[in-house]
């Protein structure tokens, strides 16, 4: 047993920087997980980091849950219908990062005949190749928000050894409880995923990390552990679930996996290179759904939640459920809403058309209220270092900032501004309200440029 496996919540979390925001969790915490399906969805073909996936139906063609309607070129991911209907539409439709995309707009239709997703009893002994190709014809993502495809991400290169996986089990982002409540109600799904996870990537070790402010989560996988025995079955694989501190962003990869291990990710590096793969409990989850059942990503569980809904709740629902859907659903709104954010509040997107569809990658719809974001004019930098104290990865945000305000972007790399994963710690703690996360982007999006036209 590691050092890392005796030592107390308080000791595992990360070494720099880090905040402690208002929490919110307890808005939809208790809130079990509920079902919902609306009378239409809307499926954007581009869903996940790569090439956006071509239409392979058209208008008025009958579609059945779970059927391919979308497929990226020279076999690539695909998208599903996830209610069965007819197609009304496949035409530019609102996307809640792309501002637009094509997408597919299926008017559900009950059908007598509908899918189910049954078990395969022998889907523990596929072969690595064949759970891979499960998870691509599953359509399978980080469902943590990064929605980059599983496939993808578990093909690791040959000169690459890994030695540990990692299941993300922290949604540290305030408000979030729609991992908290899978773990809590899915366990088990949860823990065969991870073992599922573990033998595609050839590794015998599997740590769970949940932060401490979730004890029910980590006490319903270690039951899980014991209950499914992951480590009898073959190739069995240790799974283990540790518990962090609550602190954010404790749920990033670099984070999580000093937290757990002890082990720094280099600069620009990745995860493998340190010998480690990390995924979410979410993805976990569907990738059983994808290997054991045959079911595509179809549907996903969010939080909606926020001061200004009527009832928050988790729900499960079909990809494509718009916005304004959901929000109906709970009730509507009890008070004014100033913003509505998709994701937390931390990373999360503003939102400005309600007729934004649910996505892979979206974890929660928020609502908030005058008193839970500020609206005031950001000010001048006053240089009192606090968002060089937080920072986790040490970079400089005020420096990135001037720069940029002076027009000189491409000058912020010795800064770290190609580095940040834009947690929000710097923009939650600046005093003048300055986004500093937006000065980010838009550094590292003219260096992007630049090495774009010098064909680098």
């Amino acid at each position: 047993m590691g050092i890392l496996s005796w030592l107390g919540p308080a000791e595992r979390t990360f070494s720099r920087g880090g905040i402690h925001p208002l929490e919110y969790k307890e808005l939809s915490a208790d809130c079990a997980i509920e079902a919902f399906t609306p009378n239409s969805v809307t499926v954007p073909v581009s869903q996940a980091l790569g090439r956006p996936a071509v239409p392979t139906v058209e208008k008025k063609a009958k579609v059945r849950r779970g059927d391919v309607i979308a497929r990226v070129p020279d076999d690539g991911l695909c998208i599903h219908a996830t209610v069965s209907g007819i197609v009304k539409n496949v035409g530019r439709a609102p996307h809640p990062v792309l501002v637009t995309d094509t997408a597919i707009t299926i008017l559900a239709k009950a059908d007598e005949a509908e899918p189910e997703f049954p078990a395969n009893e022998d889907w523990h002994r596929l072969d690595r190749e064949g759970m891979l190709e499960k998870l691509k014809q599953g359509g399978v993502v980080g469902l943590g928000g990064a929605a980059f495809p599983t496939y993808r991400k578990l093909t690791l290169p040959q000169d690459v050894s890994v030695d540990t996986l990692l299941i993300n089990g922290s949604e540290c982002e305030p408000y979030l409880t729609c991992d908290y409540r899978l773990m809590l109600e899915e366990a088990e799904k949860v823990v065969l995923g991870a073992w599922a996870i573990a033998k595609i990537i050839g590794v015998k070790r599997c740590l769970i990390g949940v932060e401490d402010n979730k004890p029910q989560a980590a006490q319903a996988l270690r039951d899980a552990i014991a209950a499914s025995k992951p480590s009898e079955l073959s190739p069995a694989v240790d799974i283990e679930v540790l518990m962090t501190e609550t602190k954010y962003p404790q749920g990033a990869e670099r984070q999580l996996i000093e937290a757990l291990t002890g082990r720094v990710v280099p600069r620009r590096g990745l995860p493998m290179h340190v010998g480690v793969v990390v995924q979410n409990v979410a993805t976990a989850y569907a990738c059983l759904e994808a290997i054991r059942h045959d079911k595509p990503v179809i549907d996903r569980i969010i939080t909606v939640s926020g001061l200004g809904v009527r009832q928050p709740k988790n729900l499960r629902v079909p990809i494509g459920t718009s916005v304004a859907d959901v929000l109906a659903h709970c009730g509507g709104m009890q008070t004014e809403v100033i913003k509505v954010l998709s994701g937390g509040p931390m990373m999360g997107r503003t939102l400005g058309d309600l007729e934004v569809p649910v996505v892979k990658g979206t974890s929660g719809l928020l609502f908030l209220t005058r008193g839970e974001t500020d609206l005031e004019r950001y000010q001048p930098c006053i240089s009192c270092g606090e968002c060089l104290n937080v920072c986790p990865l040490g970079l400089e945000p005020n420096r990135v900032s001037q720069y940029v305000e002076n027009g000189r972007p491409l000058e912020t790399e010795p800064f770290g501004s190609m580095d940040c994963f834009e947690c929000g710690c710097c923009a939650y703690v600046c005093p003048s309200n300055r986004p500093l996360v937006q000065f980010m982007q838009v550094a590292k999006t003219a260096v992007r440029s630049r090495a774009a036209r010098l064909g680098k």
